[in-house]
């Protein structure tokens, strides 16, 4: 275990759909934390997010050790944990592709995701898609991914404001997906977490119903993790849970001498 990491993890199928295509992954044993939202309509959606849960955590175990050959070319440029993130998530992307090869009535699935691994406060993030981290505090919240999405354009490019984004009618069409057989551009940064500060991995189905400020006063208000991870599940249900909800919420503290 990585010591010093607590964690928490939930997910729902909310108030409309009939089932979840979400996964996550809470492992402090090997410091990782993934949320993956799938897509592609039942027995496609969430095929696909747990092929990317079980493929990353295996090649993330595979890996503890530096002394392995790497299926892909290895990365100089960027950290080992970063190579192991973005290798994790194209060898996901490769399952996915050859799961639909084998089983052609699943070709429209694919799945977003978001993955954290933690070295004591030092965290690699990785994400594809629109599911998204943010790191919380005593002073507020901030989206530390950017969304993989038609309207995250728009507002980049001036053409829409974040509200108008929040309610817009393409608001879920994403860029980029795991299996979706298009060119993966995997986006990679580093964070190093307070002790005061969590970090909190989520699907669309928690971001789209409730704002950053509510998502801040729940965690701040939670006297735990587990209470917050719940709470903020059953806002999103109140707020009208119209996708599966996923709330991995991950802090660190130092360990007494």
């Amino acid at each position: 275990m990585i010591m010093g990491i607590r964690a928490a993890g939930c997910t729902d199928v909310g108030c409309v759909r009939k089932h979840n295509e979400d996964s996550f992954l809470s492992d402090p044993d090997l410091g990782l934390f993934i949320v993956a939202d799938g897509l592609g309509g039942h027995a496609a959606g969430e095929v696909a997010s747990q092929i990317v849960v079980e493929t990353v955590a295996r090649f993330v175990g595979e890996t503890l050790e530096k002394d392995r050959t790497w299926p892909v070319e290895y990365d100089p440029s960027i950290t080992y944990d970063g190579n192991r993130l973005k290798v994790a998530l194209l060898l996901s992307d490769q399952a996915i592709a050859e799961d639909i090869r084998r089983n052609p009535e699943r070709e429209t699935m694919g799945s977003t995701v978001v993955a954290g691994l933690f070295h004591g406060p030092k965290v690699t993030l990785a994400h594809v898609g629109d599911s998204r981290a943010y790191v919380l505090g005593p002073e507020g919240i901030r989206q530390v991914t950017r969304d993989h999405s038609w309207v995250a354009e728009q507002v980049a490019n001036g053409i829409l404001t974040p509200s108008e984004a929040r309610v817009h009618p393409f608001r879920n069409v994403i860029t980029q997906a795991l299996g979706n057989g298009g060119e993966l551009d995997v986006e990679l940064q580093n964070l190093e977490l307070s002790k005061s500060e969590r970090l909190l991995l989520c699907s669309d189905g928690l971001s789209g119903m409730i704002g950053d400020k509510q998502i801040w006063d729940i965690v701040e208000r939670s006297n735990d993790i587990q209470h917050a991870v719940e709470s903020l599940i059953s806002a999103a249900r109140e707020h009208g849970g119209e996708d599966n909800i996923t709330a991995v919420l991950v802090g660190w503290e130092p360990e007494e001498a």
